[in-house]
């Protein structure tokens, strides 16, 4: 089918967004507002432990090192050792705090994207590669957390200390200040020539990873095809591909950051030299005290390291910020409609008026359908490959709306009922059967809905209860997609699963088209046992297997050009009959 085409990379590109982003972002703090409050209140006491220092410095070499005052040097070297633990503690719980809502925020972010994936329509998996879905809720969330952490929170904890750094310097000898001061505006000039590269190239590097990890999961779900191809060579050379532009994009993070810490490292080590020529003229010309001149060199160095600590924030918040828009692009998907009137559970009666599907603005796929599927018949679809035989099925299941006409269920408009209602009311069997790594009841009836009595019913009816046996009853685990069991087996537990919430009518996609005959037959049975009082609608290539329908519809190119049962669809010597004789079954089952 036509589901649209996978996007060649799923790198965002919009409009610099970083402060609508982060106050979007800062709504999730809310419900942590005590703690985050709490790692914000605790910045300006690590400023003042760490500040203090410098000047204790100064206090000990002008007031009792160079006065040779040693008797008063144990108090001062006992208070530096104070603001040096109480930096280390203050420093350990801003952290700890800071980290503890980052880790809620990133699962909250996990939850409601997750939440949201299952909410969106099945036209959006069309086109997503399940590897770079799994990225936005694994390593882009992960991304943003840090973000608040190492990235918002902790760029605050360095301004403020830069703001106090400032203060001190200038109440301490104000020329020295605006000698140090001198190197700020090629610093804000470094920061703005930066700003743009470094955005450009973390969004390449989120793109490239999704793109990797698509790869990664789809030759994992495929990797009994590649050996059976002899494809190992050619899937590790797209392999290294796709790393070697993972790489190429991660560099030029790297190189670009490194670039931007190496200018703030220059631009501190001549402010560093410009306060020793000055500082060193004015301690000979007595203008300044030799502590003063010590300290302004540690303040400096402090005034640095948060500049230091800020360009690397700033690739950390520039990164967080490429993940919060593929973040927040999934977030801001609409998710699947749903229905907003009730409907009275009736007959099962079934009618499509004048309806027509295209996938992404493409050829049609089905024209012009009307028909009514009466409650407790069995009807066929049968046609040639791309017919839209499944698409009709999943206009039924609410998988996709209609682009023209409408559906009715007991007289009510299918795209005004709850999905969940639609999808209880019609059960499915698709093609090729999903199972999910857990317990078989899980698997069965993960909402409980049916007492064990009741399931084991349907196991038995279904035939699927030898099945449960092998395995070691309903408690028994399932491995992921069902590995450890038989194609056959697969199919009857997915038979008896559609049938827990005992659903009006049975859809059964293609449900026996991969089986020998001896697994087929028993499908069949479980198939014929679970129609019993219900409407089904047989989705089938081999005729064989519809021979018995009320009704068989011929679909070509997206309509229906033939109806009947099987001996007046071979009577009229169609379509069918020529699909029969194609098939060498001329002198029936």
């Amino acid at each position: 089918m036509p589901h649209g085409h996978h996007h060649d990379s799923d790198e965002i590109t919009g409009r610099h967004l970083d402060w609508a982003l982060l106050r979007r972002f800062l709504g999730y703090l809310l419900a942590y507002r005590g703690a985050a409050l709490a790692a914000l209140l605790l910045l300006p006491a690590v400023a003042a432990a760490k500040l203090v220092q410098p000047y204790l410095l100064m206090v000990a070499i002008d007031s009792y090192i160079i006065p040779g005052d040693i008797a008063g040097l144990w108090l001062i070297a006992l208070l530096f050792l104070l603001a040096l633990a109480a930096e280390s503690l203050l420093t350990y719980a801003q952290a700890y705090a800071v980290q503890w809502v980052g880790q809620r925020i990133m699962a909250d972010l996990r939850r409601e994207g997750f939440a949201r994936l299952l909410r969106l329509p099945v036209a959006y998996f069309d086109r997503q590669p399940s590897g770079r879905l799994v990225t936005r809720l694994t390593s882009d969330v992960e991304n943003v957390g840090e973000l608040f952490g190492a990235g918002v929170v902790s760029a605050l904890g360095d301004l403020l200390t830069l703001a106090a750094i400032v203060v001190i310097m200038l109440w301490i000898n104000p020329s020295l200040s605006l000698v140090a001061f001198a190197v700020i505006p090629f610093l804000l000039i470094l920061g703005l020539l930066f700003r743009h590269y470094i955005r450009h190239a973390n969004r390449q590097v989120r793109a490239r990873l999704a793109g990797l990890n698509a790869f990664v999961a789809e030759r994992i779900a495929g990797a009994d095809e590649v050996r059976l191809f002899v494809q190992e060579e050619r899937t590790l050379k797209q392999f290294d591909r796709l790393q070697d532009d993972y790489q190429r994009a991660s560099l030029r993070v790297i190189n670009w950051d490194a670039c931007l810490y190496a200018g703030v490292e220059a631009l501190g080590a001549v402010a560093i030299a410009a306060i020793l020529w000055q500082g060193g003229g004015e301690v000979i010309a007595g203008l300044t005290s030799f502590g003063v001149l010590v300290a302004f060199i540690e303040y400096v160095q402090k005034f640095f390291a948060p500049l230091r600590d800020l360009s690397a924030k700033y690739s950390v918040i520039q990164a967080s910020n490429a993940s919060l828009e593929r973040i927040f692009e999934i977030l801001d998907r609409a998710p699947e409609p749903g229905g907003v009137g009730a409907c009275p559970e009736g007959s099962g009666e079934i009618r499509l008026e004048g309806v027509a599907f295209a996938y992404d603005e493409q050829a049609p796929v089905l024209r012009d359908i009307s028909l009514h599927l009466r409650p407790g018949e069995t009807l066929a679809l049968v046609g040639d490959t791309g017919s839209g035989k499944t698409t009709l099925a999943r206009l039924l299941l609410r998988f996709y709306e209609p682009t023209a006409g409408r559906i009715l269920l007991d007289g009510c408009e299918l795209a005004a009922m709850d999905p969940a209602e639609v999808r209880r009311r019609i059960g499915w069997v698709a093609q090729e059967p999903f199972l999910f790594d857990g317990s078989v009841h899980d698997n069965l009836d993960s909402e409980r809905r049916r007492d064990v009595v009741e399931l084991k019913e349907i196991l038995r009816r279904t035939g699927a209860d030898a099945v449960v046996a092998r395995l070691g009853g309903l408690d028994a685990h399932i491995s992921e997609r069902g590995r450890n069991l038989s194609a056959g087996e697969r199919q009857l537990l997915c038979l008896a699963r559609a049938l827990v919430p005992d659903p009006q009518w049975l859809i059964l996609d293609e449900a026996t088209s991969r089986l020998d005959a001896e697994t087929e037959e028993q499908i069949r049975l479980g198939m014929e046992a679970a129609r019993r009082g219900r409407g089904a609608l047989l989705i089938a290539h081999r005729l064989r297997s519809v021979v018995q329908a009320d009704r068989i519809l011929v679909l070509r190119r997206g309509r229906i050009v033939e109806q009947g049962s099987h001996r007046e669809l071979l009577a009229a010597a169609g379509l069918y009959a020529r699909l029969w004789r194609l098939q060498a079954l001329e002198n029936g089952p």
